[in-house]
């Protein structure tokens, strides 16, 4: 039976060491490793954690996180935070994700900080999809379908399929988390990174493809995020050269708004 992606948050628990421990069963693996948005919001859960009582309330602003090599489903895995430096209005925190062997899978740096009063506000506007989410076709994933997709709902207002001979580097999703019983922070983190890369679109047959780092930058409190509706996911990939590509993708609540903004470089082997 498939864990929620609360169920596997909560399961968190202090290790014998100094940091926490975690299993993520085999259902939130994205080929060998663990999905990444999974990997992100397990890492941010590890920081919260450590961070100074006053920061405790501050918003996730920013993370910039390094996927170092395979962080494995269905074996211990332990997340290893601390403060870097605590501000008056902003804290820099860091997580290493690794396994018994000490090596690290995975390291996050988060930006925590506080509203400030500011005269300049710009909005991103939301693409219109020409679409809703009832009427777009299901699902993106082409074979195989990565184990991690089955917690969320996936539908597709521009683009193609993976490996179909689409003819642009760029896709627009809808997307939805099934577990709603998660915090509004920890959704945006999973949703953020739910979407394959539009290159895989354009190929003609399954290629490898995985993130090599990935930088969030949260634009407004996800304390608003709606996780009964439906978010809009704007992707396109920049440039690519020598199997590297670098893509952008923004995340609009059923609000309207941009949540996040995410560049990614990824390597594709094909």
């Amino acid at each position: 039976m498939p864990t929620g992606f609360s169920q596997v948050l909560a399961s968190i628990e202090p290790s014998a060491g100094p940091g926490f421990s975690v299993t993520v069963p085999p259902d939130w693996l994205q080929g060998r490793t663990v999905f990444g948005g999974m990997q992100m919001a397990l890492g941010g859960r590890a920081m919260r954690a450590v961070l100074p009582l006053q920061a405790a309330a501050m918003p996730l602003r920013s993370a910039q996180m390094t996927f170092v090599g395979p962080l494995l489903g269905g074996a211990p895995i332990r997340m290893k935070a601390e403060t870097l430096r605590a501000g008056k209005s902003t804290v820099h925190a860091r997580c290493d994700l690794m396994h018994d062997d000490g090596k690290v899978a995975c390291t996050v740096v988060g930006i925590f900080g506080g509203p400030r009063e500011s005269r300049f506000v710009k909005e991103m506007p939301r693409p219109e999809p020409g679409v809703s989410a009832e009427n777009a076709s299901s699902g993106v994933p082409g074979p195989p379908t990565p184990e991690f997709l089955r917690h969320f709902e996936v539908r597709v207002a521009r683009g193609a399929k993976p490996y179909s001979g689409y003819t642009e580097p760029k896709s627009l999703i809808y997307a939805r988390l099934r577990d709603l019983d998660c915090g509004s922070e920890d959704a945006l983190l999973a949703l953020a990174d739910v979407i394959p890369t539009p290159v895989l679109s354009m190929l003609t047959e399954p290629a490898p493809a995985s993130s090599v780092n990935w930088m969030l930058e949260v634009l407004r409190d996800p304390a608003y995020l709606d996780l009964h509706e439906w978010v809009l996911i704007d992707t396109e990939v920049r440039a690519g050269t020598a199997g590297y590509l670098s893509q952008t993708s923004v995340l609009y609540g059923a609000d309207g708004h941009a949540y996040s903004v995410s560049h990614q470089t990824v390597a594709v082997f094909g």
